[in-house]
């Protein structure tokens, strides 16, 4: 039987064209992972908020403290803005309260005209001077509103490049308040493109007639007071600021001058202003930076952070104090796209060395493939805890399992174009359920060779050598044709292999490829079968005009060599064994028994059903006697027909029911051996 041509060097080279189509798709996904990087980068982001969704840092010790002129301070002394002289108490009473450095981080450019405003100016004016305060100023490129310089001596090691942005307004309070304050800060942020604010800037770069500017943000400018410096250092290359110097601490910064927002779980200590401005004194501000905020309904800002949807700026403020002081800071590393499309490209194409051997064993290639998705996320969680780098796993192992689904859908493509293929050529030889059920199997295994138990059928057409020298061709044809059609009915109804088509004769086996426990009794209904329905159409079929046409049917069972045997280029799905050699040679016996089918000892050893023995013959190939078997009713109808043309009374046949052989029937008549 014909089956696949190739199909080992087939696969081979599907094998290798489904490597290559992966390796493909890797280098696509690549492209994209460079071509898009800017938008991937929003992905990357919420990966690294998850980082600190799940793990914030460690909080320590951080000596900032809000105090919050709130709902209840409104209440108490009157809606905002206050009168200048009420701040001024409100810094007094904190410096009272011990502590060492205050930021308002307020902008009050307008003056207050009213006698009292006058007099309030000038009270908070002296309470600035008189304690270490921080005011708040803010960066811009609108027009310049209360000019003012920085208060920190700063320095620049190395070039400015010319792609660092730079702004050219400034809006800050009025200059009595601006020169009696210690410090000045900017308290600008710059949250990213979906809002959320993950940078905190620390340096400013401000562009002026006489020249460039760096001003400090109003964090590290309470950090400078807090910590008595009078300046710091910035180091800049030729991307921008690399890092900061003060009072001895090296801050790495990022190209734009900023440092990660890195979040606590825990929230910083506040304390209402109403509190202080009855003379209240509250431990918590003893040597600490104080920070006055506005935090009363509708006057704050609140923004989105990595781990929370609305944080107050004194918050974000204290945050990155808290930070600097630590000495603990977030930082993706140069190389981390590097690193992330190496360990892509790497585990995808690992997986598509091995895909062909998991796509065999599904429960090792979905742990496999669990194991290289989650490696990255270990790897950066541990990068994330121990040394605050930060990569991005997600980026990777979703490519990693695109490509993996890749894989899978080809191999899936592959193995429904295989059974289809398996369907379409077996479908002339088995039968619609033995086809479905073996596309459902595991094929490879099972035409791959085997040796296992299977009966063999042989017929021909009796007398078929005479015939076909007497017709012509396309008679010939019909009359092959038409034998073979009902063979080829009858075998497939019983689920039979049709093993291969012989002239005018048909080989077919059963047992083989799938399991058929029945397999004697099949082979048996199969021949008994095809025998009554030749009889049966033979009146028809001469009526047409073509010949009258008989058949034998020889039938044994044992073990063969069941598989896919040939060349590299055309191999059969065949049967190969002694049992089928001796089935060819019982088929002769027919004529000399003159009864349509035989039945080989192999078959009646194990035969459920009983059998006869019509005689012994000696086979071309076998040593000895071979005992030759067929059913009773086929058997007796031979004994009268002989009995009768000899003018004898025909005997009881001896049955064989089962196994052992009961002894055979008497020796048959010499002219009838072989």
């Amino acid at each position: 039987m014909s089956l696949l041509v190739g199909w080992r060097w087939a696969d081979w080279r599907q094998a290798g064209r489904r490597k290559i189509s992966g390796l493909v798709v890797v280098l696509l996904l690549l492209a994209c992972h460079l071509a898009f990087d800017g938008p991937l980068s929003r992905l990357r982001e919420r990966t690294y908020d998850f980082y600190q969704f799940l793990a914030p840092r460690q909080a320590t010790s951080n000596p900032v403290v809000i105090v919050s002129i709130d709902d209840a301070s409104l209440k108490a002394h009157g809606r905002w803005p206050w009168n200048r002289g009420l701040l001024a108490d409100l810094v007094d009473g904190i410096t009272a309260s011990g502590a060492s450095v205050i930021g308002l981080a307020l902008v009050l450019p307008e003056a207050d005209t009213s006698p009292e405003g006058i007099a309030g100016d000038k009270r908070l004016a002296a309470a600035l001077a008189k304690n270490r305060t921080a005011l708040a100023v803010s960066l811009g490129n609108e027009a310049t509103v209360s000019e003012a310089e920085p208060k920190a001596g700063w320095s620049i090691v190395g070039q400015v490049p010319d792609t660092l942005p730079g702004f050219t307004g400034l809006t800050g309070s009025l200059a009595q308040f601006s020169n009696a304050a210690a410090g000045l800060g900017v308290i600008r942020t710059l949250p990213d493109p979906d809002g959320v604010l993950r940078h905190v800037p620390l340096l400013w770069l401000r562009n002026t007639a006489q020249g460039v500017q760096l001003w400090p943000s109003f964090a590290l400018e309470l950090l400078r007071l807090y910590a008595g410096q009078d300046g710091y250092i910035a180091r800049l290359n030729a991307a921008g600021f690399d890092a900061l110097r003060m009072a001895g601490a090296i801050v790495p910064l990022e190209p734009e001058g900023s440092i990660r927002l890195w979040e606590t779980s825990t929230d910083t200590p506040r304390i209402s202003a109403s509190t202080i401005l009855s003379r209240d004194s509250d431990q918590r501000l003893r040597d600490a930076i104080v920070i006055v905020d506005l935090s009363a309904v509708g006057l704050t800002q609140y923004l989105p952070t990595p781990t929370r949807p609305a944080r107050p700026g004194a918050d974000i403020h204290a945050d990155a104090i808290g930070q600097l002081l630590a000495g603990r800071y977030l930082a993706e590393p140069m190389h981390a796209r590097t690193v992330e499309r190496l360990w892509f490209v790497l585990t995808a194409i690992m997986f598509i060395g091995l895909s062909g051997m998991l796509a065999e064993r599904v429960v090792l290639g979905a742990l496999a493939l669990a194991l290289l998705a989650v490696t990255p996320f270990v790897f950066g969680a541990l990068e994330y805890n121990m040394q605050g780098t930060l990569y991005d796993p997600l980026q990777p192992a979703l490519a990693t399992i695109l490509v993996a689904g890749f894989e899978g859908y080809v191999l899936y493509r592959r193995s429904e174009q295989r059974r289809s293929t398996l369907a379409r050529q077996f479908s002339q030889y088995l039968s619609p359920s033995v086809v479905q059920r073996l596309a459902s199997s595991d094929t490879e295994a099972i035409l791959s060779g085997e040796k296992r138990e299977i009966t063999i059928l042989l017929s021909d057409i009796r007398g078929f050598t005479t015939m076909s020298e007497q017709l012509d061709t396309q008679e010939i044809a019909k009359v092959v044709n038409h034998f073979l059609g009902i063979a080829t009915d009858e075998i497939l109804k019983r689920d039979g292999t049709i093993d291969k088509f012989m002239g005018d004769a048909v080989l077919a086996f059963w047992n083989a490829p799938l399991d058929q426990p029945d397999h004697r009794e099949r082979a048996l209904d199969a021949g008994l079968a095809l025998i009554e329905r030749v009889k049966r159409e033979d009146a028809a079929f001469t009526a047409d005009g073509h010949p009258s046409i008989a058949i034998g049917v020889a039938i044994e069972t044992g073990i063969c060599s069941v598989g896919n045997f040939g060349s590299e280029r055309r191999f059969d799905y065949t049967a190969i064994g002694s049992p089928v050699n001796r089935t060819a040679r019982l088929e002769s016996t027919t004529k000399k028994l003159r009864i349509p089918l035989v039945l080989g000892p192999g078959f009646a050893k194990g035969a459920s059903m009983p059998v006869v023995q019509a005689g012994a013959f000696e086979l071309q190939g076998f040593k000895g006697e071979v005992p030759v078997f067929t059913v009773p009713e086929l058997h007796h109808d031979t004994s009268r027909e002989q009995a009768i043309q000899n003018g004898e009374q025909s005997g009881g046949p001896a049955l064989v029911d089962g196994s052992p052989l009961s002894p055979k029937t008497a020796p048959p008549d010499p002219a009838l051996r072989n």
